[in-house]
């Protein structure tokens, strides 16, 4: 799968759940976390520090939801240089969950 989807301001939250659905159906192992920080950042999430190889985001919108308490974070595989991967089954399971929540969330 190629990894050239770019948000800009005329983006709307339509393309990024097709691009996060698209992510979701590609027959990869492992998917990059630059590619998905353009679209974290683009959805208004910050990162902020974090243990270990997690990734840690905060974002307003999650800040009174049950479960997330305004924070999500994923496990990073670093592969060396710049190249930071998350594994497909932590996005679907982890990661796919709290943007979709934070989609529905600025949609109201």
């Amino acid at each position: 799968m190629k990894f050239k989807f770019k948000p800009n301001e005329d983006t709307t939250l339509e393309e990024i759940r097709q691009e996060l659905e698209n992510i979701k159906l590609a027959n990869i192992p492992e998917i990059p976390l630059n590619h998905l920080r353009r679209i974290i950042e683009f959805l208004g999430a910050r990162q902020v520090q974090a243990t270990g190889s997690s990734v840690r985001f905060f974002h307003p919108a999650l800040a009174e939801h049950p479960y997330y308490h305004g924070y999500f974070q994923i496990h990073k595989i670093h592969k060396g240089g710049d190249q930071d991967l998350i594994r497909r089954s932590d996005y679907k399971a982890i990661l796919l969950p709290a943007l979709l929540t934070i989609i529905d969330c600025t949609n109201k």
